[in-house]
């Protein structure tokens, strides 16, 4: 974040049909390490540099992305209204083939480093909030999923909530959101190990073509200032396959690296 930063700018994310909060809602400007989450009320606290003139870039699932231009922001606009997208259901052939269980992804819990995502020392933590990692995985078959499980090593903190993204991948980076639903993973206070999913609910089916699938980090809170931080373990690889942002319009980068994550799921 930049230095000589002014009050923060303080909102609410409002469901454009209905008028009721969008819990979790991202907001994010374009390019620049800057970004929050919404919380479960959709209220928002955006911490911006002094002298801000960008567009703020608010988005959900489900919803239509809504902007904040730099004349709404000085005009005291302080409330987003999202309009929900219209939920299209696609035909569902059921083919009389043998399906077998498999997985796709990472599943081993040791690696050669810890990953570590956090704010240790900072009095606050909202703005490392919309961090996303993950991985790029290729399906040899079309697929089914049955559930998702990332590996927490670390973890100091009394609420840790994670929502799932799945992006299309193509052209060397993450693209079209795939998930129509808003599918998040919550961790009980300290939790370690691995935290799973039930994803059989969902109906979610993946084709046979890369995708990018990435934790991105929604809510924390401790009473340890201190000791504000979780890791995921990743294991070095010569192919960069591991994916990383600040928040949900920030730039993305790749490592030589595959985090500890991995899907269930039925293929042929």
């Amino acid at each position: 974040m930049a230095h000589g930063q002014h009050q923060p700018l303080e909102g609410q994310v409002l469901n454009a049909r209905t008028g009721q909060p969008v819990p979790f809602a991202t907001l994010g400007v374009p390019r620049r390490g800057l970004g929050t989450v919404a919380d479960e009320n959709g209220r928002y606290l955006l911490r911006l540099p002094d002298n801000f003139a960008d567009t703020v870039v608010v988005t959900s699932i489900g919803f239509s992305r809504a902007l904040l231009l730099p004349a709404h922001l000085a005009a005291g606009q302080r409330v987003v209204r999202l309009a929900p997208q219209e939920q299209t259901l696609e035909n569902v052939v059921v083919a009389h083939r043998r399906v077998k269980p498999a997985t796709l992804g990472r599943k081993t819990a040791k690696g050669d480093l810890r990953w570590v995502a956090g704010s240790s020392g900072k009095n606050t933590v909202d703005d490392e909030w919309g961090w996303e990692l993950g991985a790029v995985l290729h399906p040899a078959k079309p697929a089914v999923l049955e559930a998702f499980h990332v590996y927490l090593h670390d973890n100091n903190y009394e609420l840790l909530r994670f929502r799932l993204n799945l992006y299309a991948y193509g052209q060397g980076k993450p693209g079209k959101t795939l998930l129509q639903q808003d599918v998040q993973l919550k961790a009980w206070p300290k939790q370690k190990g691995w935290l799973t999913v039930d994803l059989r609910s969902y109906n979610i089916n993946l084709e046979a073509q890369p995708v990018a699938a990435t934790i991105q980090w929604l809510q924390s809170e401790t009473a340890e200032p201190q000791k504000k931080y979780f890791s995921v373990p990743v294991k070095r690889q010569p192919k960069q396959v591991m994916l990383e942002r600040e928040n949900s319009e920030a730039a993305w980068t790749i490592h030589a690296m595959q985090p500890s994550l991995y899907f269930e799921l039925l293929t042929e």
